[in-house]
């Protein structure tokens, strides 16, 4: 995607009025942010932890201008997924419902919603979806980890149904050694196939904005 397709995108998002807009932050939660962080083998929870503090300031200051906040937390109960499911976690325990790994790594803003899903797809959580509705949201700031899975998902997802959305390459992260493998792949995906602006702070720049002129 262009950068002339970029912000034409960002600009559409911005019109809207900011209670219909949500940051969604997705899984920043203790296992993927916090050492020792995520399981046996996949090591490295640096960038996490500082995408999840950059993301969550950016929530709140977007919430002190009218945008709302959800965090997703991914919370696995072998229970609730299906039997094909089941054989791809039967020995996980990432995030497992009642850990202290499932809890979010930062402290959610004020006013915002947590929801819980119990695989990687945010879709398929009907908690996020009942708040998308009692919000009357159509506008979509999507940040998280992990690249590679949640938040790909969470994009393709609003891409299908037809949001206003974003996805601000400094508020996604991934597990750091993955930084020149996956992640990168998922960045440049991003960058080529959606609006995805480097920085997030060209969205606060432009509510305050309109904030200032009412428009």
């Amino acid at each position: 995607m262009d950068e002339a397709d970029v912000v034409r995108r960002v600009d559409q998002l911005l019109d809207l009025d900011p209670e219909r807009v949500a940051v969604v932050l997705v899984d920043f939660q203790r296992d993927f942010c916090e050492p020792p962080g995520v399981e046996s083998g996949q090591a490295g929870t640096d960038a996490n932890a500082r995408t999840a503090l950059r993301a969550n300031e950016f929530a709140a200051q977007a919430a002190r201008l009218g945008v709302r906040v959800i965090y997703s937390q991914q919370v696995l109960d072998v229970d609730r997924l299906t039997e094909r499911q089941r054989r791809w976690e039967a020995d996980s325990t990432l995030c497992l419902a009642g850990s202290a790994g499932a809890e979010l790594f930062v402290p959610p803003v004020s006013g915002a919603q947590v929801v819980v899903k119990h695989r990687f797809d945010i879709w398929q959580s009907q908690q996020f979806l009942d708040v998308l509705a009692d919000w009357d949201i159509d506008g979509l700031v999507i940040g998280g980890v992990e690249l590679q899975c949640c938040v790909l998902h969470a994009v393709l997802g609003a891409e299908e149904r037809g949001f206003h959305y974003v996805v601000p390459q400094d508020l996604v992260s991934g597990i750091d050694r993955c930084e020149t493998t996956s992640n990168r792949a998922v960045r440049d995906y991003f960058r080529f196939a959606h609006p995805s602006p480097e920085s997030c702070s060209v969205l606060l720049a432009g509510w305050r904005q309109r904030s200032t002129t009412g428009s």
